[in-house]
């Protein structure tokens, strides 16, 4: 692995584009954000920008670290003035790149004023909710314009943020100065701006995770009400297990300082973005107190893991010098891969996840991709790109053909298997856990340390023997649709039963019907069709995402009823349903016999069994 200066220099020939950029930009931008207008969401944004007379491009962020996508929300931004020695200067849009704006500065003018508006979304059909009336997640990267063609380390920004009064904040960033409902930051680069966002609400709390440390840890709450802050002392202790088990996986930490930045609240849309020294984080309302739904307390495991694998670390491809460049994926299956994996093991290893729903969590993603008819076509490596495919974030009609993010959870299955299989060939003298403490020390706090897939494998064969390039790439490249091994690697099998695992159990306490991996079909508690999976019995009668279900068998749907008619159906009683698609009302007959079917995992005999060790706590 190579510091980041020399990894440049590699990179140099390849993207010039991207690499070869001015190092530094004279001066220091000034970048005032008032986001006092909690309930229209208006975020008013001034800049204050020296320049030298000639033509000069100013760019809006485009490619958004941990998106790993275009995605920058240039749709909501309007109101844009920009003035020179208080004259308002013409600016034209860039025809082939709709983030750049174009100008020409007049001699005699040494600042440009600039002035816009962030339209932060209302509601949830414009886009993510990240501001309501009592919380704000302010993403820095949304709010500013800066000069292009300069590396964003070498642009200084002071940066002050207007709360609504009585508001309190937290964040990365060091505050130089409290005026009034006003927070001024200390000047830092553009990156480390866009690297460091702001949670802010009503109501706050700080929690200490690891505060004694040299490099504390701390876990900052806002919320929509009082009540969400209070924190069951199981759920703290839990975080601060977190904290430990990664010093115990990863060692040494790589930052000075790290914030959790946390919004519970069931109105403010849900996120999870890794930072170098923050993460952004959305959870339901009852989260601290310890309430159901358990399926996301990975969050939080995932986007600390981050910190070594993402951020200090990271692969060559995804990494350019400022936010105006394509990002490539190629590495995704490491970046955001094997972080899930240590997401899920970290999640049990601290008690975030109880065991048995450790396991249930991992029988759901065997059964997912054991059956995922999307995998003959589609390999995992393809689905790096889903971030740039998905350009309009819509949710997908036929989404086990389709494919989406499954290098996230597909990868932990895979990474489950190099861990086992490096277990095994060592004989129980090495694992995942020892790469993942040698790959990710040898850094400077702050300094960033790139690599590539060929760094990746050279650890792991350095590790343990293993053909390590051969194993990964052919799971990574296979398009024949069969089952991931990594569970039987580690000992275990996969099994269904007529009874709903943990997993399914809390997805279903809202009214959710999950019939999966039996009709082929979900449905919420409107009989509502949520989910049908592709060539199921479900997909064979004709059913689609579109349609509401409104009889089971001659009387009215509820879920209860459904799954009945799913069990009579195995002792030859016919499963009939009225359903509803538009205005148009039809009979559906479903032919299946095999009854309800829930993912299991089970022993192997006379397999050693090496997941429970790799789910068992290390402090």
């Amino acid at each position: 692995m190579a510091p980041l200066g020399a990894a440049l220099a590699q990179d140099a020939a390849a993207r010039p584009g991207a690499v070869q950029v001015q190092a530094s930009y004279p001066g220091v931008i000034e970048l005032e954000v008032d986001a006092s207008d909690s309930e229209r969401r208006i975020q008013r944004v001034r800049q204050r920008i020296p320049v030298a007379p000639g033509a000069l491009t100013l760019w809006y962020p485009q490619w958004i670290p941990g998106n790993h996508a275009p995605t920058g929300p240039i749709n909501q931004m309007a109101g844009l003035v920009i003035r020179g020695n208080g004259r308002a200067l013409p600016w034209t849009r860039d025809s082939g790149d709709m983030y750049a704006f174009q100008l020409q500065v007049p001699e005699g003018v040494g600042e440009l004023e600039v002035e816009f508006q962030y339209l932060s979304p209302t509601a949830a059909d414009q886009g993510r909710v990240a501001m309501t009336p009592n919380l704000l997640d302010l993403q820095w990267h949304r709010v500013v314009l800066y000069p292009a063609g300069v590396d964003a380390r070498g642009i200084q920004v002071k940066a002050s943020l207007r709360l609504p009064a009585g508001w309190h904040s937290g964040t990365a960033l060091d505050v130089a100065q409290r005026s009034g409902s006003t927070e001024h930051y200390a000047p830092v680069s553009l990156m480390t701006l866009i690297d460091s966002p702001v949670f802010a609400g009503r109501y706050f709390k700080r929690f200490a995770l690891d505060d004694k440390a040299r490099q504390p840890v701390w876990l900052d709450v806002v919320a929509e009400n009082p009540q969400a802050l209070q924190a069951d002392a199981k759920v703290l202790a839990a975080h601060r297990a977190l904290v430990a088990e990664a010093d115990a996986l990863f060692g040494a930490r790589p930052y000075p300082h790290y914030t959790f930045l946390l919004a519970v609240s069931d109105v403010f849309s849900g996120i999870g973005l890794e930072h170098a020294q923050s993460s952004e984080n959305g959870m339901h309302d009852g989260y601290l107190r310890g309430e159901r739904p358990f399926v996301d307390n990975d969050l939080l495991p995932h986007e600390y893991a981050h910190a070594w694998v993402g951020k200090a670390w990271r692969p060559r491809p995804t990494w350019v010098p400022h936010y105006n460049a394509p990002m490539h994926n190629d590495e995704l299956w490491m970046y955001e891969g094997q972080t899930q994996y240590w997401a899920v093991v970290l999640a049990a290893r601290s008690g975030l996840w109880q065991p048995d729903y450790a396991m249930a969590m991992l029988a759901q993603l065997q059964a997912t991709y054991a059956t995922q008819p999307g995998r003959q076509w589609r390999d995992l490596h393809d689905t790096v790109h889903q971030g740039i495919l998905d350009f309009n974030a819509k949710p997908q009609a036929w989404a086990d053909w389709q494919r989406a993010f499954e290098f996230y959870n597909e990868s932990t299955l895979l990474w489950l298997g190099v861990d086992a299989r490096l277990r095994s060939l060592s004989r129980g003298k090495v694992s995942l856990d020892t790469f993942a403490r040698r790959f990710h020390q040898g850094g400077t706090q702050g300094e960033i340390r790139l690599y590539d897939r060929g760094d990746v494998m050279q650890a792991l064969e350095a590790l343990q023997p293993g053909g390590w390039d051969a194993f990964i790439g052919t799971r990574l490249d296979a398009r024949d649709g069969s089952a991931p091994e990594g569970l039987a690697a580690a000992g275990w099998e996969l099994y269904f039963s007529d009874a709903p695992n943990p997993v399914i159990a809390d997805g279903e306490a809202d009214g959710v019907t999950d019939l999966q991996y039996s009709l082929g079909l979900k449905t919420g508690n409107d009989g509502g069709v949520q989910w049908v999976g592709w060539d199921s019995p479900a997909f064979k009668a004709g059913l689609a995402k579109d349609v509401t279900l409104v009889a089971v068998n001659g009387l009215a749907y509820s879920g209860a009823r459904l799954k009945q008619a799913v069990t009579d159906a195995k002792a030859g009683t016919p499963l009939e349903l009225i359903v509803r698609q538009a205005d148009s009302f039809r009979s559906v007959r479903i032919d299946y016999r095999d009854g309800l079917r829930y993912p299991h995992l089970r022993r192997i005999d006379g397999a050693p069994d090496l997941l429970t060790k790799i789910l068992a706590p290390r402090r």
